[in-house]
């Protein structure tokens, strides 16, 4: 099976300069553009099916391709969804985090988002990757119970972080870019009688 994990386009909280993370931010115009540049790089990769996030960038970005692509079947999965790393900061601009919570801030012993901390209020790193997995099977079974060959996963940059490094042990170099995809050849488990 080929599992295309697709990172959602540009959203508002990137032109807001906001701490997006679990907040629920919607496409921009150019994310929307990227999301159909997307889908026309997958064009002859013969998708069956698209999984997403439930988070606004991911699902609007998993529309745009499933249409462009034919109409194909999406099916929202919770655990896709981007990993809480702002806490307490997360969907303020960072000019009114710093207002409202400028001594957090200024205490923590790392830059807001640096992986693989979070902020107080977030998800902490070991059940994040837990999560990661979770969402990771939860596709893979949806796809082997559906006959799927070749499916499309569209998540977030910290998800695919996740994936990539702390569930797959695959390292740092993979497309990290808005609307950049990313294949994974998975192999299913044979009964041999």
């Amino acid at each position: 099976m080929l599992i295309y994990v697709i990172r959602h386009g540009e959203s508002e909280d990137d032109l807001s300069d906001s701490y997006g993370g679990a907040a629920n931010f919607v496409l921009t115009d150019h994310g929307r553009e990227q999301a159909k540049a997307t889908a026309k790089t997958l064009k002859d990769a013969n998708i069956s099916a698209v999984y997403t996030s439930p988070l606004a960038r991911a699902s609007e970005s998993a529309a745009i391709i499933a249409a462009e692509l034919g109409g194909l079947p999406i099916e929202t999965i919770s655990d896709l969804r981007e990993r809480n790393t702002y806490g307490v900061l997360s969907g303020h601009t960072k000019d009114r985090a710093r207002e409202l919570f400028g001594y957090l801030i200024d205490s923590l012993p790392f830059k807001p988002g640096e992986w693989p901390y979070c902020v107080p209020g977030g998800e902490e790193y070991e059940p994040f990757v837990k999560r990661v997995r979770a969402g990771f099977e939860e596709v893979v079974s949806r796809a082997v119970g559906g006959n799927h060959e070749n499916v499309a996963m569209v998540t977030h940059g910290k998800f695919t972080m996740g994936l990539f490094t702390g569930v797959l042990s695959l390292g740092e170099e993979y497309g990290k870019d808005h609307g950049s995809v990313n294949v994974i050849e998975y192999y299913l488990p044979r009964l041999v009688y």
